[in-house]
């Protein structure tokens, strides 16, 4: 702000804690489910995401899988939709929906690691990213490589590491400096303590300060036999761990949407159209919506295991020849999967971490039930809302003088909110942006008093920091105005018919400023301001005696209409 200057006064007294809180009944939810959109069946599961807006701020489309250094290849293309994805997008976005995709690894073993331990072809895959964010102006982007874990070896992990983590940091300032969010989606990792078996090789600690998101995908635990997906105590175990890693707020509990119908048992010879699928370990996915049909179609109960917060049944179904009634097997069967039952018992870690929220795998395989119950969490630690109101002493100001800045923070209830840290934002006619001046805390009456300095005319506002407990408030924006100043380098005495050059000054210093002078009450012409704020005339009054002189100012976007006092001159 060059010579401008603002002073802060913050009047300090006695801090109370208020007894009397919102009711959180009265809040909208917070905002803690996140997820990733299929690039399949967009009819069936959008409607998820548009009818839960209140509760969702971004999604991730599963769109887009890494090739190579330079090429990407798209998904949504590949499903031969009719619908163009710029629709689909612009959808969304009308939605005010945070766009992140998720770009996979589709490399064969190794080779992504490979590139990644290439300076070069590591910051072309920046750029190749980077370019595609762009293009679709999507809000940042969604990194779930899983080749790392599920093909290459931890044997390879000790030289991956430090590629990863400075292909991550070079990725986080590509996309911060295009003002993009990077959230990085990876397996579960566990303290050393707990003796599980974790994936250091994503180094959450080394990414934590570069990321904006982390996404733990605490599903598939049991992949070989019949077991839970992603048991409670194995994924509130790397909630622990993840939350020392990083600030609470990044992380996001993935859960699974789906379950796993495992075969256990086969008896009997299979006919040979089932002879290769019908096999003991052999799985086939259930999505939550459908696993209560599929129990009751085989006459099952399904029984909440409280420990895994899942539920389970098992069945037997025969494969029959269908040309040979006396050919068959019978397939004993273990299916596992989660309900809202689930849901609550992995929301529920978001309140009790504080984390960012769930992130569900996917949209549209959750039961009504199951988002039911996400949202009532989420209006249970809801934070509260927090109300700003501002008031000024003076509307108008003459340059460099002061005015009186009030600003009232209360709780819906009216009850205030003390030792609130308040921040004062400023925008004149040359910002694009609000800037941030100064800052202070609100008192026991959740009142800031500001006296302010401002140079020209802004609009000025006060917003409260938001924190878990509460949402940010931000109160109305206020304009002041601000009348300039001016002075004319005029000499006490002149001798009469002579011609003298004089320099005004408009404070602030602003070019285009228009000025009129006049002298002894009739114009001596219309003048403009340089970037200085100075402008210059010429006088060369005719009569002896005294003259006056005058400057009047003209209103314009960074100024009031203003008018200086008569400066006399004696005439010689």
């Amino acid at each position: 702000m060059g010579s401008r200057k603002l002073s802060v006064i913050v009047t300090v007294l006695t801090f109370l804690i208020s007894s009397t809180t919102a009711s959180l009944a009265d809040n909208p939810p917070r905002r803690i489910l996140s997820g990733w959109l299929p690039d399949y069946s967009l009819a069936r599961n959008l409607p998820t995401v548009e009818g839960n807006l209140d509760l969702i701020r971004d999604i991730s489309p599963f769109w887009y899988g890494l090739t190579g250094e330079t090429s990407i290849k798209d998904k949504y293309a590949l499903g031969k939709y009719t619908t163009p994805i710029e629709q689909v997008i612009s959808r969304l976005k009308a939605n005010n929906l945070i766009l992140l995709p998720t770009i996979t690894d589709d490399n064969p073993k190794l080779v992504l690691a490979n590139l990644l331990a290439n300076p070069s072809s590591r910051t072309n895959i920046v750029q190749t990213i980077k370019a595609l964010v762009l293009k679709y102006n999507y809000d940042g982007i969604d990194l779930d490589f899983e080749t790392f874990y599920t093909q290459d070896g931890r044997s390879s992990w000790v030289t991956l590491k430090p590629n990863w983590i400075a292909f991550i940091k070079e990725l986080s300032t590509a996309l911060h400096d295009q003002g993009k969010l990077l959230s990085v989606t990876t397996p579960p990792d566990f303290a050393p303590e707990t003796k599980r078996a974790g994936n250091s090789v994503f180094s959450w600690a080394e990414i934590g300060p570069l990321i904006d998101r982390l996404r733990i995908m605490a599903y598939d635990f049991s992949t070989t036999s019949a077991g839970p997906i992603g048991p409670l105590p194995w994924s509130e175990d790397a909630v622990k761990y993840a939350v020392t890693q990083m600030p609470a707020s990044k992380v996001f509990l993935g859960i699974p949407g789906y379950g796993r119908d495992w075969i256990t048992k086969v008896e009997g010879v299979c006919p040979k159209d089932f002879a290769s699928s019908v096999v003991v370990g052999a799985k086939a996915a259930v999505v939550m919506r459908e696993a209560l049909t599929l129990a009751s179609s085989n006459n099952a109960t399904p029984t909440y295991n409280s420990t895994h917060a899942e539920s389970t049944f098992t069945y037997t179904k025969t494969y029959v020849d269908p040309t040979n009634s006396a050919s068959f097997c019978t397939a004993s069967r273990t299916v596992w999967y989660p309900d809202e039952r689930s849901y609550t018992a992995r929301t529920n870690l978001v309140g009790k971490y504080r984390l960012g929220g769930v992130a569900v795998w996917t949209f549209g395989m959750e039961n009504t039930a199951a988002i039911a119950t996400i949202r009532d969490i989420a209006k249970s630690i809801a934070p509260d809302q927090v109300i700003g109101s501002i008031a000024t002493d003076l509307e108008q100001i003459a340059y460099g003088s002061t005015f009186n800045l009030t600003g009232t923070f209360k709780l819906p209830d009216k009850s205030p909110v003390s030792s609130l840290n308040v921040r004062f934002e400023i925008k004149n006619s040359a910002d694009n942006t609000w800037r941030t001046l100064a800052a202070g805390v609100t008192d026991a009456s959740g009142v800031i008093a500001v006296p302010v300095i401002i140079a020209q005319k802004s609009q000025i506002r006060l917003i409260s920091e938001g924190s878990w407990e509460r949402l940010e408030g931000k109160t109305n924006e206020k304009v002041i105005s601000v009348v300039p100043s001016v002075s004319l380098s005029l000499p006490a005495s002149v001798k009469a018919a002579t011609t003298y050059s004089v320099t005004g000054q408009v404070l602030p210093k602003v070019a285009g400023i228009k000025v009129a002078v006049k002298q002894n009450g009739k114009s001596l012409g219309e003048f403009i301001t340089e970037a200085s704020g100075s402008f210059t005339f010429n006088i060369a009054p005719a009569a002896t005696g005294l003259a006056t002189y005058q400057v009047i100012i003209a209103a314009g976007e960074k100024n009031t209409a203003g008018i200086s006092d008569e400066i006399t001159v004696l005439v010689r």
